[in-house]
């Protein structure tokens, strides 16, 4: 096991209603909106990032690094990369309508090799506000608000096999198809590698802590988390998260709960981003949360 090593990860840097964690009912106040789209000057931050790196197991990874300046405020990333034709992985969703375990509770009662949170829920109550599939059981399904503003997509996984596709009410009649787990969410940012319409709101624009699952053209899935509401980490719009999934090659991309919610959570290591619910920069600021996505060992 390697440990802590600097590794500079370069990539073509192409210039080219009570909601969850990131809405109004978190009691955070948000960074304005900053303009979005492409900017050189971020391509470039991107592209000149010192990761420290971790290899965890033959094919995953997890990568941490500090930015001074990326999106126009100090940043600091958490990403996790498993790549499936090496990792002997699968992965699993947990459910429990309880607001008692944070993400690295449950991860650690799954033994999970890893786990971020999952999606948004109600947080007086911990129930799923979105569709839920756990070892082939539904156990959540979408309010139907939210089909047309964040219940847009869905990472879907049997075993290693794992999709991240569109949603909507006709595909949660379907329950997901075949696979065994899924988590709805969103909004869906990319699509075979093409940027989705995502809804015109605030929650879209607005800077927070977010978290995000991807997968690439070469069979690799991510795990992404910006860290947020901090000094040291200001947190990111939709629009930046998309932009810096795309430059680290995701060509799918599903926006998950974030906020105080949006952790990362690494066995050995234990939680290897900076949550924000204590408003301080450290490891120890974990929200409670009802769903996580795991990824296990086989």
């Amino acid at each position: 096991m390697k440990s802590g090593r600097t590794f500079v990860y370069m990539i073509a840097a192409a210039v080219v209603v009570a909601f969850s964690a990131c809405s109004k009912d978190d009691n955070h106040t948000s960074v304005p909106s900053r303009p979005s789209g492409v900017n050189e000057a971020d391509s470039i931050a991107i592209a000149q990032i010192q990761w420290q790196e971790r290899e965890i197991r033959d094919g995953v990874v997890s990568r941490t690094a500090q930015v001074q300046k990326l999106f126009d405020y100090p940043q600091t990333i958490s990403m996790l990369e498993i790549d499936l034709d090496k990792a002997d992985v699968s992965f699993l969703v947990s459910y429990e309508i309880s607001l008692a375990k944070t993400t690295s509770d449950r991860a650690m009662a799954a033994n999970a090799l890893a786990a971020i949170n999952g999606t948004f829920f109600n947080t007086s109550t911990g129930v799923s506000r979105h569709f839920l599939k756990c070892n082939g059981s539904v156990v959540a399904t979408t309010q139907t608000n939210e089909f047309s503003t964040r219940a847009t997509g869905a990472f879907c996984a049997t075993g290693d096999r794992v999709e991240i596709k569109k949603w909507s009410s006709s595909e949660e009649a379907a329950q997901g198809g075949d696979y065994q787990q899924v988590v709805v969410s969103g909004p869906l940012m990319m699509d075979d590698g093409r940027d989705v319409a995502m809804w015109a709101n605030t929650f879209t624009t607005d800077t927070h802590p977010r978290t995000c699952v991807a997968t690439t053209d070469d069979n690799r899935v991510l795990f992404i988390v910006f860290d947020g509401r901090l000094d040291e980490a200001k947190g990111v719009n939709l629009y930046d998260l998309r932009f810096f999934a795309r430059q680290m090659g995701a060509t799918d991309a599903l926006n998950l709960d974030g906020g105080g919610s949006s952790t990362l959570y690494v066995q050995a290591y234990g939680v290897i981003n900076h949550p924000c619910d204590n408003g301080k920069y450290d490891h120890e600021g974990e929200r409670a949360v009802p769903s996580v996505l795991m990824v296990k060992k086989n």
